[in-house]
């Protein structure tokens, strides 16, 4: 017969009637984790599929912006006689020496983009993959390697929640989801600089813009790091409790908490739903913003970009007014002879002299005739008719004239009334030692001397090219905020996940150290033991508990619930460390032993067994872990 043995005569106690222990100190903030801890599981191979796929990223980015090197010289054939679209012949600044059709620089580009895009999500998700396996392979064997205490503190049933929802946020965070982050920033960083490049004026003004953009992204940023750790922490209390539900359904059915259940489900729901609301507004809004911005950006630009453009061909502009000397004996009804000197103008309608569809050809004629008559005093185009000025040329059309062949000799001669082969009517005296006959390049050095220059400051097709370039930038750096939002919900979920990884418990019984007897007679000593359990250290369950058993002895503990009759079973099993005291195995403390050699060597069974999915035999046989035979299934069954 067993030795009934009153635990509350050797110091155990059911209250916290013992002196508490002091106060616990505040606890320190939440360690964090960084972009490097997060691949603390990535190999050499892995390291070099990461370091291929970030420059393929950014040569993806960079592509995606190039096009604008290629696009400019299509912009500027059109409206050109000479203009052969796609098929005109170009070089592109880094293949100068290479001259190919415009479609052959799209399709080539399109390719190389391909290549690299298919390049580093391929590199960075396999990476991904083989890290992953370790993460789950690891934090799994961290968690069963965890002591008793440590699972006093930490819900097991949110350990589920957490390793697949946690897992997969680090999943995302190491994979080519994340590695996506380089090629918004490369096409950001390419925009910005080809914007500089084409017009660095419009850039200025479309910056001022840019505050718009990232404004929407530190609204997105700051409701998913501020969000994003409430609803993660909502779901997995959720999780605990359906889990901690659907494992004691019975209990819940015979005490009638169905409805109960229910609602602590649901409440812990809500939270999700109030957080998972608030940050949805914000995210919203910064979307918003985010989307809008550009084409703010664009008009902008395209404000500014139209009046540096008018302003700056205005500046190059003279009126078409041309110094002539006749020879009216060539002119055929004109009386007077001999050579006289006169002006040739250009009228056009005096709502915009500068545009050349304003241009009206019989009164530039009747002008012409009427200052071509020594007998009538010369005119200007608003002298002689009403509602028309003389024609302004400006850099650009100047440019186009010239580029499309107008002031040939074939041309001016038809203008002069001269035939092909004859001596001209009209001689151009405009500008010195230029040709007789008014061709291209005496019209060049006329306008130049007139201006001061040729080229126009400011193209048309550099402040669109700008705009596109800096709206190219602007969604890039836009778009940096999604991947880092991933990265940042992976560092978070990291925290909790590495910390039980790194964390070496104080009883492990993965640990091949400590002592391992020869042999177990049985006797056992609890000398002086104090002990609180880790979620309550400030209620001594055992305040100077002392016990004796001999080898061979059968003894009961007895005693109210809570006054530490499993307490006393789970530090001989080593479960726990005691506070104070020790507890001695055949006169050897138990902390001196191998924890996996003492558990060997101990049969528990407990009040509430578990049986694992399986046969009852599979079930016995995981007692003995280097192997069992069918006998000693069958022997232990039987004992």
């Amino acid at each position: 017969m067993a030795d009934p043995v009153d635990t509350a005569e050797l110091g155990v106690t059911a209250v916290a009637d013992a002196p508490t222990k002091a106060m616990k100190a505040k606890a320190p903030p939440q360690p964090k984790v960084g972009m490097l801890d997060l691949l603390q599981f990535a190999t050499w191979l892995d390291w070099l599929y990461i370091s291929l796929a970030i420059p393929f990223a950014m040569l993806t980015g960079f592509l995606q912006v190039s096009f604008l090197f290629i696009f400019g010289p299509l912009m500027d054939s059109l409206g050109t006689t000479q203009a052969a679209g796609a098929f005109a012949p170009v070089s592109w600044g880094p293949c100068c020496g290479i001259k190919m059709p415009l479609w052959f620089w799209f399709v080539f580009f399109g390719g190389c983009q391909w290549a690299t895009c298919f390049l580093y999500n391929y590199l960075a998700d396999m990476a991904k993959e083989r890290m992953i396996l370790k993460y789950k392979a690891t934090y799994l064997k961290a968690i069963v390697r965890q002591d008793v205490g440590w699972y006093d503190t930490n819900n097991p049933q949110e350990l589920s929640t957490r390793i697949g929802e946690g897992l997969k946020l680090i999943e995302e965070a190491i994979s080519a989801k994340a590695v996506i982050v380089f090629e918004w920033l490369s096409m950001g960083i390419t925009g910005f600089v080809l914007c500089f490049t084409f017009e660095w004026r419009v850039a200025l003004i479309i910056l001022a813009c840019s505050p718009l953009i990232f404004a929407a992204g530190a609204i997105m940023n700051w409701a998913q790091q501020n969000g994003q750790k409430k609803i993660q922490d909502a779901y997995a209390e959720a999780g605990g409790i359906a889990s901690e539900v659907l494992s004691a359904v019975r209990t819940v059915a015979s005490l009638g908490l169905e409805a109960k259940s229910w609602s602590r489900y649901d409440g812990a729901l809500a939270k999700a739903e109030s957080a998972g609301i608030r940050v949805s507004v914000l995210v919203t809004i910064g979307m918003a913003m985010l989307f809008s911005s550009p084409n703010v950006m664009m008009g902008a630009g395209l404000m500014f970009g139209t009046s540096l453009l008018s302003r700056t061909r205005t500046e190059l502009s003279t009126p078409h007014r041309f110094n002539v000397r006749a020879d009216l004996d060539l002119v055929p009804g004109v009386a007077a002879t001999g050579l006289y000197d006169t002006t040739v103008e250009y009228c056009a309608n005096d709502c915009d002299p500068y545009d050349f569809r304003n241009i009206n050809a019989s009164a530039s004629l009747g002008l012409f005739l009427h200052n071509l008559d020594p007998a009538n005093t010369p005119k200007t185009c608003a002298e002689l008719y009403e509602g028309m000025a003389t024609f302004i040329w400006t850099c650009q059309t100047a440019s186009l004239v010239v580029d499309n062949g107008f002031f040939d000799a074939d041309t001016w001669t038809a203008f002069s009334f001269s035939q092909p082969g004859q001596q001209p009517v009209l001689t151009f005296i405009d500008v010195d030692g230029a040709p007789d006959v008014l061709g291209d390049e005496s019209f060049k050095a006329y306008f130049e001397e007139q201006t001061g220059g040729w080229a126009c400051l400011v193209a048309p097709s550099a402040i669109l090219l700008a705009i596109f370039a800096l709206q190219n930038g602007a969604q890039g750096l836009g778009n940096v905020g999604g991947p880092l939002n991933i990265m940042l919900k992976g560092r978070r979920a990291g925290v909790s996940i590495l910390q039980t990884i790194n964390r070496v418990p104080e009883i492990d019984s993965f640990s091949q150290e400590g002592r391992k007897l020869h042999e177990v007679k049985g006797a056992i000593e609890v000398r002086d033991v104090v002990f609180a359990y880790p979620a309550s250290p400030d209620h001594n369950i055992c305040n100077g508990y002392s016990l004796s058993i001999a080898a061979g002895q059968m003894v009961a503990l007895c005693g109210p619930s809570g006054a530490g009759k499993s307490t006393l079973i789970a530090l001989i099993e080593r479960f726990y460390e005691p506070d104070a005291g020790s507890i001695l195995l055949d006169g050897v403390d138990i902390r001196q032993l191998n924890v996996k050699w003492l558990r060997s060597r101990l049969g528990l069974v407990g009040q509430e067994p578990v049986l694992f999915m399986g046969t009852v035999a599979e079930n016995i046989g995981y007692g003995k872990v280097d192997g069992v035979s069918q006998e000693e299934i069958e022997e232990a069954a039987r004992a």
